[in-house]
């Protein structure tokens, strides 16, 4: 495969990366919570909703049987700045509403300045789903939190 080709693929794929966290989507929208100079978005999504080929180069499983989450750290521009994506400590569960929670192991993923990280997690039923996030970033003592929701149906 040419080399000129493959740059071309992996532009793609962070393209439609990025619009996983900034396209609505079934009635979700980009999400994303402020703390301080930073601004952490959210989304999550059924992995059948990813393109074959991202499935295929993130080895995830293209099922309404798996989900999703994509988190992104960014950090608010300075005056006349641009923001940008910065590295940080991601970790996550997710809970049914029955209560029973799962541990999100996520996985960074770096392309041409933009940090994301992803997380696979089993959807076992339809019914809404809890999200635990907690993110860190260098020389901060403690994580902040998001709690977000996401519906998921199985057909």
């Amino acid at each position: 495969m040419r080399v000129a080709h493959k740059v071309g693929i992996a532009i793609a794929v962070i393209v439609l990366l990025l619009l996983t966290l900034l396209l609505p989507r079934t009635g979700h929208a980009d999400q994303s919570s402020s703390f301080g100079d930073l601004t952490i978005r959210y989304s999550a999504i059924s992995t059948d909703q990813l393109p074959a080929e991202m499935a295929q180069r993130y080895g995830f499983e293209r099922s309404n049987h798996h989900g999703l989450v994509n988190i992104a750290v960014e950090k608010k521009p300075s005056a006349g700045a641009v923001g940008a994506m910065i590295a940080a400590n991601v970790s996550g569960s997710v809970a049914d509403l029955s209560g029973h929670k799962r541990p999100i192991g996520f996985r960074q993923t770096q392309e041409d300045g933009a940090v994301d990280y992803l997380g696979e997690f089993p959807v076992d039923a339809s019914g809404t789903y809890v999200f635990t996030i907690q993110v860190s970033t260098p020389g901060q003592p403690i994580p902040y939190t998001v709690k977000f929701n996401r519906e998921y149906v199985l057909e």
